[in-house]
């Protein structure tokens, strides 16, 4: 077993958990350190069995390396769950959520030190019964363990794993060195005037559905998702990330996007600039992805252009912009993209991410968020 440092974040939280009967949440900002905390854990208290759940098959893939790298194991020391593999009593088991919610709570041994990385997702209606697994020793992970749109931290998650223990945040991971300093340029842009006029429609069809049947009926959903992608689809925000991306030639870029199609549209658009690019989402074959991947570490090439797929679950530490072209309202995945970029890595003093902005909501947002990082990040605002 190897004896591998821990941070002071990492040694005051396990003092915590383990005060705490080994029960329950840290929750630490993107790249922190969490996956070796877990481990760290794990090492402390030496169970019988621990069962560690993951939300994709990503992240499956780095836990098993760092959980082999850190106990000295071979790969197939470490038991993989599946639909046909159940739970190996005695040994470290990693699966996915969606396989680990239909194990039969039944045949799982005593003294299970069950983990739930980015541990939110455990709450769900369809994921929940992970956390009906009898355990002895409890630890969820996440960088948001509260649910955006429910109230599933209090209701379903600290029950099963235990209070939130400790937080873990932008301004403590910028003063240990654990992210970069960063800078945060939001651009207001315009939309076309047609697709604003058909963007202001639909809020006032969205305004007066809300009203009449409320806001989670499936018209209501309906109207939001359609507004999402027209504003997202926008073909402004294509020509500036275009020229975002061709005024930082030579620094290695990340560029997010909503949409597949955009993407590999934008990867290509790139490409005929004579930008070395490449494209990263989720209808890609597992193989051409780890290509890519491997290129963009490497150098091959400075833009990888993606979707959602990158959210969570992979280290691209090298990324020196970022460029949000796209996104969703929720509060965790722009935590999850801006931990993507804000990695250290050799010889990278600093981060930048553009975000492209065109609606109120999207203004409102930002402003808040600004509001927290006052003391953490410079954010400036450009109208275009």
């Amino acid at each position: 077993m190897h004896d591998f440092h821990l941070r002071d974040w990492q040694r005051r939280a396990l003092e915590i958990w383990k005060k705490a009967g080994n029960r329950g949440i840290v929750s630490v900002v993107t790249g922190g350190g969490k996956t070796f905390f877990a481990l760290a854990c794990l090492r402390e208290i030496r169970p019988l069995t621990t069962l560690i759940v993951v939300p994709t098959a990503a992240l499956l893939d780095q836990w098993w390396e760092e959980a082999a790298a850190f106990f000295d194991l071979g790969l197939d020391d470490i038991n993989i769950v599946t639909s046909k593999k159940g739970i190996k009593v005695g040994s470290i088991n990693i699966a996915v959520l969606n396989t680990a919610s239909r194990l039969p709570k039944k045949v799982l041994s005593d003294g299970l030190f069950l983990v739930v990385d980015e541990c939110h997702k455990a709450a769900s209606t369809k994921f929940s019964a992970v956390l009906e697994i009898p355990a002895t020793a409890t630890l969820g992970l996440s960088a948001t363990p509260e649910r955006q749109y429910d109230d599933g931290l209090n209701a379903t998650l600290i029950p099963a794993l235990g209070e939130v223990i400790f937080e873990y945040g932008y301004s403590d991971a910028l003063r240990d060195g654990v992210i970069v300093p960063f800078v945060l340029r939001n651009l207001v842009f315009e939309l076309e005037p047609e697709r604003k006029t058909q963007y202001e429609k639909l809020t006032k069809a969205i305004a007066r559905t809300i009203q009449e049947i409320g806001l989670e009926t499936p018209e209501t959903v309906a109207l939001l998702l359609r507004r999402a992608r027209l504003i997202n689809a926008s073909e402004n925000r294509v020509r500036l990330a275009l020229k975002l991306v061709q005024a930082n030639r030579g620094k290695r870029i990340l560029l997010f996007h909503e949409d597949i199609a955009s993407c590999d549209a934008i990867c290509t658009m790139l490409r005929g600039l004579d930008v070395h690019a490449g494209v990263y989402h989720s209808k890609m074959l597992l193989r051409d992805r780890a290509q890519v991947l491997a290129d963009y570490r490497s150098g091959g090439i400075e833009v990888l252009v993606t979707c959602r797929a990158l959210d969570e679950g992979f280290n691209v530490p090298e990324t020196e912009i970022g460029i949000i072209a796209a996104s969703t309202a929720t509060r965790r995945q722009r935590i999850q993209r801006l931990g993507r970029v804000l990695r250290p890595s050799g010889g990278k003093e600093g981060a930048t991410i553009f975000t492209l902005i065109a609606t109120e909501p999207e203004i409102r947002r930002l402003r808040e968020e600004e509001a927290a990082m006052k003391d953490v990040s410079m954010v400036t605002w450009n109208s275009l």
